[in-house]
């Protein structure tokens, strides 16, 4: 039984990481799975504290997937409305590209639009084109990163789970 419950864990953990990169929600197929087996298992393994910090942890890898863009603009040189405009541009492609391109939509517009937006703010604040293409640059590093964290995470909590098992 303790071998079916670890291979479980881990293909919720695989597809919760695979489908982050899908822009799908990964994580909270995993706080899913996390609830519904402490659920079953009357919090034997998973205490309601335990889950209230795995919700936190993964709101707040929501958020800072989006601000990873802006913050990684501002650190290659952009004005802070670049990096506000990184951050909506990849919001608003996530948006935009997703309900035209179900998933591979979705992450394109992520990253384009986080792109474009400080690219966009930073020739709008009379910068040249590689000053502009520098902070863009910077802010789609940043959304990568945080596609990056937020997968590292989802199987860090899935390794987290199997040691909880043996």
């Amino acid at each position: 039984m303790e071998i079916l419950l670890i291979l479980l864990i881990i293909t919720f953990t695989v597809i919760s990481a695979v489908t982050i990169w899908l822009n799908l929600p990964g994580s909270f197929l995993m706080l899913g799975f996390i609830f519904i087996w402490a659920w079953v298992s009357d919090f034997a393994l998973i205490s309601s504290t335990e889950l209230l910090i795995i919700l936190g942890i993964m709101l707040m890898l929501e958020f800072l997937e989006y601000v990873l863009s802006g913050l990684a603009a501002k650190y290659t040189g952009a004005e802070k409305r670049s990096a506000f405009l990184a951050i909506a541009g990849g919001f608003l492609g996530t948006i935009i590209l997703g309900s035209l391109f179900f998933v591979v939509g979705a992450l394109l517009g992520l990253f384009l639009g986080s792109y474009l937006g400080a690219y966009w703010g930073e020739l709008q604040a009379g910068k040249t084109k590689m000053d502009a293409r520098r902070a863009a640059l910077g802010a789609l590093m940043g959304s990568i990163a945080g596609k990056v964290i937020k997968s590292a995470m989802t199987v860090m909590i899935g390794v987290w789970m199997i040691k909880e098992v043996i």
